[in-house]
């Protein structure tokens, strides 16, 4: 048995053990894994008609940021607050829901994203019958509130009713929270209505300030057929983090970055997680056999940790959360740029300029490996 076991290992292309796929992440540094749809470490907030799913948390990262994924039917909004140093961010996969920053509210939709700096005044509302998002905190750590004012949850989705009173199930646990953690709730803080999106929130502010930012409009970079769409740079998080959409092709792999058989880059001082929301993309982590993630499915590299991907459907996209600049920032500086809104058509689609990524490795602290 033993022979024919490592017989088997030994056709997944030379590789020798296959990433695992987790339901809850490790806890621990250094790791890398997939965490499959729907899962991770699943809460309920009581009376809150949403569960929150812990994909990746500051134990995971060394506290440089958690990405936490939250689904839920229409509710109340959460009640204004402001943190004095976590950064939140917003981006709506699939539904609606109302984001409040500052002075400016919106009604967002699938692609749409809301950047929300230290001491910036917010909330959050789900609307309709199912709507989902997923957001980055930075620094982690802060999503331990979570897991302290909610509850375990073991259901497919959601509870719908929950008669318990609410100054006896979340009341008492919000106010030892807001002692606790970095979190100022502000109870009188007048409610208005969400506004329409304006004209200019199709661009990045290029420094640290709230923002939203449609779905699709913003700035585009095409490099080898994939297209990179940032959502936030570290102009605008204060060098702490970015994140991007990556739209790619199996048509155009021979044209990417990892088009050179087994390449991959390894970021030093960046750890990266990778959401697929549509279509398929396969990775190879160092020696671990290739895994293929379907949409919905998540993705961390810790730093230091080699990586390549490819997309294995007609049409992908995934969105890449980096403690740092990392492969968003890369893609970015390698590409041109891109004013459709889909992937290019394939007379369009030149070669990745393998001179230029060998030249870019001091600046973005990566080795071609």
């Amino acid at each position: 048995m033993e022979q024919i076991t490592a017989k088997v290992s030994s056709l997944l292309n030379g590789h020798t053990s296959k990433l695992e796929t987790l339901e809850l992440p490790p806890g621990a540094p250094g790791k890398p894994y997939v965490i499959s749809s729907q899962d991770g470490e699943i809460i309920y907030i009581p009376l809150s008609k949403s569960a929150t799913r812990l994909v990746v948390t500051g134990k995971e990262t060394e506290n440089a940021f958690a990405v936490v994924s939250s689904g839920g039917s229409q509710g109340d909004p959460i009640g204004f607050h402001y943190h004095k140093e976590t950064h939140d961010v917003f981006l709506c996969l699939a539904g609606s829901l109302n984001i409040w920053a500052g002075e400016k509210a919106r009604t967002m939709t699938a692609g749409d994203f809301a950047s929300v700096p230290p001491n910036t005044v917010h909330q959050y509302q789900v609307l309709g019958a199912h709507s989902e998002m997923i957001g980055l905190i930075v620094p982690g750590g802060w999503e331990e509130f979570f897991r302290f004012i909610g509850e375990p949850y073991s259901g497919p989705m959601w509870p719908m009713e929950d008669n318990r009173k609410i100054y006896e199930v979340l009341i008492p646990k919000l106010k030892a929270a807001a002692e606790k953690f970095d979190m100022v709730p502000l109870p009188q803080h007048k409610q208005f209505a969400p506004q329409d999106w304006q004209d200019d929130e199709n661009r990045l502010p290029g420094k640290l300030e709230p923002y939203f930012l449609k779905n699709a409009t913003g700035p585009a970079y095409e490099v080898g057929g994939t297209v990179v769409r940032p959502l936030a740079t570290t102009a605008e998080t204060d060098g702490k983090f970015s994140i991007g959409s990556i739209e790619a092709s199996s048509h155009y792999h021979q044209h990417s970055v990892f088009a050179k058989e087994k390449q991959c880059l390894r970021f030093d001082n960046v750890h990266h997680a990778f959401q697929v929301v549509s279509g398929s993309v396969e990775f190879h982590l160092d020696s671990s056999a290739p895994s293929k993630l379907a949409a919905g499915e998540l993705i961390y590299v810790p730093k230091g940790t080699a990586f390549r991907f490819q997309a294995t459907s007609r049409a992908s996209k995934m969105y890449a959360f980096a403690s740092g600049g990392g492969v968003t920032e890369l893609l970015i500086k390698l590409g041109k740029e891109h004013s459709s809104t889909i992937l290019p058509e394939p007379e369009k689609v030149g070669g990745c300029d393998v001179a230029a990524l060998e030249r870019l490795q001091p600046e973005f602290g990566f080795t071609i490996w």
